[in-house]
């Protein structure tokens, strides 16, 4: 008979507990490996090389595209939350996160699936509800997104500047025309007639599916109108379709400042991280692209259980809690964008610029508020900004500055100064204009040589203050401030340190200083109130701090930049602005002479400002400002005061 000792019971007792341990390890650990199989699986919603325990592979295969069929661009992620040996019936709980195109919000549940034990082989068993739990035989998931409305960016009393306006898409239907010679024939034909580039059109709709629309261009309503609808029909393969978009007034309506609102790009897409899908409107440029999201808003959706047809289809008869979704997100549509622009004013400084064949620009601001009413380009400008982000030489206008800081160094506005034919510093000789009146010459007020605009008295001053002098003197009407607009803008530089010619230059507005007309609208009213006017575009949002020098402007200086400022409208460049009502006008003309040409090409400035109204603009290629800025000046005032 054999005996063991209490020993070998021990070691027994405790091998047999030890075999049990690593066969419920092992157990485990095959369980844990097919479900994550089965996971990865799921998430590329292709389970067709999973063996299950109760269904054929291609029949669970066809159960799942069924099952997901509507979820049309939706991406699921699929992880093990957790598995459970349980005995007789392995079971995993499976962790669903759906990212849902368009929106920031995934869908996220639990689902489970049991498993049969053979061995030690795991074998899952297929079932709808493997994909979610409230899905049965020949039901599906069906994913319903609802798009958010754009927000509208409004302007002065809430007047609706960019907003839904009616567009056509016109394109080439490849359906509709056979052959590359033909379509390419007509690719070149349509391109011909609405004005865009014919061959990078006859390319890409040569690249295009043969069952493809390929949009040529979208036209807003009335410019569609315009082209002769015969010779447009004429196209084969043409083809055209209405729609909205959100569009300002105008193409040539501040394009710069707000940018544009089409179909999201493949770049766009992929910055988004998932906020923006292919189709999806977005923001190109300006402030509709800085403050997109806000006025984009974030779609939203419902998720529903929906009976499926073998096609997989949805019978719309069939919903499953139709009123009861599995899972909703809702619409959280765009927010409107409140700016300063002055829509009636705006249009009318683009009519105003309109024969100008060099690039030109009008900024209006309101001197209380800093609004920025008007900020218009011409169209020789081609787009660019020329109202915020040009840099010429600011000409005579730059002498308020210049007056500034005589003044602080103890000038009066009836100082004599010496208006002089001619001055020459370091061999360079500077001269009046050529229209300058024989009678301003000689010894006159500092008052008079600012009305007639004398280039030599300032100059002959120039020994009374330094570049940095002018430098702060400029920075305290507000050039060279630091200011967030939503949208770039430049806001002028004076140099500190200058050379002996240099200088003389820079007193009256030549040399290495460069300006705007945002910065120079920025000194007339500044000039005017008697502090730095800190510009305003828009309303309401979080931006970043507008910073000024510290070498602020007094009353006192103020009053006597007015004064000098009224003299060039009485008696100087601006009389024109007389016709204001009431006569008030106060300003400055300027001219600026730049390249080689001689004669020398100028600059036409002028900046003025009539009661609440600061005016600042620029042709790049003009006469004298009196001549060629001060009707334009005037122009932009009258249409404030209807």
């Amino acid at each position: 008979m054999t005996t063991f000792s209490r020993r070998h019971l021990f070691l027994g007792s405790a091998a047999t507990s030890l075999a049990l341990a690593l066969s419920a390890c092992s157990s485990d650990s095959h369980l844990q490996e097919s479900a994550q199989n089965l996971a990865s699986a799921l998430t590329n919603l292709d389970i067709s090389g999973i063996q299950f325990a109760n269904r054929d592979a291609a029949q669970a295969q066809k159960s799942l595209e069924h099952a997901s069929y509507n979820m049309t661009g939706a991406e699921p992620t699929v992880s093990v939350a957790e598995v459970n040996q349980g005995g007789d019936s392995p079971r995993a709980k499976l962790h669903w996160a759906w990212k849902i195109p368009g929106s920031p919000q995934p869908w996220e549940y639990d689902s489970s699936v049991t498993f049969t034990a053979e061995g030690e082989n795991m074998t899952p068993q297929w079932s709808p509800t493997v994909i979610h739990p409230d899905v049965e035989e020949s039901a599906g998931l069906l994913l319903e997104s609802k798009s958010a409305s754009r927000g509208e960016i409004l302007g002065q009393d809430d007047a609706a500047i960019v907003t839904s306006r009616p567009v056509v898409q016109v394109g080439i239907d490849k359906t509709k025309v056979s052959g590359n010679e033909a379509q390419q024939k007509s690719a070149r034909a349509l391109a011909e007639l609405v004005d865009i580039d014919a061959d990078a059109f006859a390319k890409q709709v040569k690249n295009a599916g043969e069952s493809q629309f390929v949009e040529a261009i979208v036209l807003r309503q009335e410019a569609f109108n315009k082209i002769n609808q015969s010779d447009i029909e004429k196209i084969e393969g043409f083809f055209s379709t209405e729609s909205t978009r959100s569009l300002a007034p105008s193409a040539d309506f501040a394009p710069d400042i707000l940018g544009t609102v089409s179909p999201a790009t493949s770049d766009d897409i992929e910055k988004s991280e998932g906020k923006l899908v292919s189709g999806q409107m977005t923001g190109h440029g300006g402030l509709s692209e800085r403050f997109d999201e806000h006025l984009r808003g974030t779609d939203g959706y419902s998720i529903y259980s929906v009976q499926i047809k073998d096609d997989g289809s949805v019978d719309p008869e069939q919903f499953i809690n139709r009123d009861n979704p599995l899972h909703q997100v809702d619409v959280s549509n765009g927010k409107n964008l409140n700016i300063t622009l002055d829509s009636a004013a705006q249009s009318q400084a683009v009519k105003i610029l309109e024969d100008q064949d060099s690039p030109s620009a009008i900024v209006a601001m309101r001197v209380s508020t800093g609004e920025i009413l008007v900020a218009a380009n011409g169209k020789a400008s081609e787009g660019f900004s020329t109202a915020l982000m040009s840099q010429y030489a600011p000409g005579s206008t730059f002498k308020i500055p210049t007056s500034l800081s005589l003044l602080r160094k103890g000038m009066k506005t009836d100082s004599i100064v010496n208006c002089s034919e001619s001055v020459t510093v370091d061999g360079q000789t500077f001269k009046n204009a050529s229209t300058y009146p024989a009678d301003a010459l000689g010894e006159q007020t500092l008052a008079v040589a600012v009305a007639q605009s004398s280039n030599t008295a300032f100059i002959n001053e120039r020994d009374k203050v330094t570049q940095a002098d002018l430098h702060d003197a400029a920075a305290a009407l507000g050039i060279g401030i630091e200011a967030d607009l939503g949208v770039p803008a430049f806001f002028g530089t004076v140099p500190t340190d200058a050379s002996e010619v240099e200088h003389a230059a820079s007193m009256i507005g030549q040399g290495k200083i460069l300006v705007s007309p945002i910065a120079m609208a920025i000194v007339a009213a500044s000039a005017y109130k008697g502090e730095v006017v800190k510009p305003v575009l828009v309303k309401e949002q979080q931006l970043g701090e507008t910073k000024v020098s510290n070498t602020s402007l007094t009353q006192d200086e103020s009053k006597q930049l007015k004064t000098l400022m009224r003299g060039v409208v009485a008696e100087g460049g601006l009389q024109n602005l007389k016709e204001l009502t009431p006569d008030t006008a106060v300003g400055k003309t300027g001219t600026a002479e730049y390249g080689n040409d001689n004669p020398p090409k100028t600059h036409s400035w002028v900046m003025a400002v009539h009661e609440d109204i600061a005016v600042a603009l620029v042709v790049e290629d003009g006469n004298l400002g009196s001549i060629t800025g001060a009707p334009l000046a005037l122009e932009m005032f009258q249409e404030f005061k209807n």
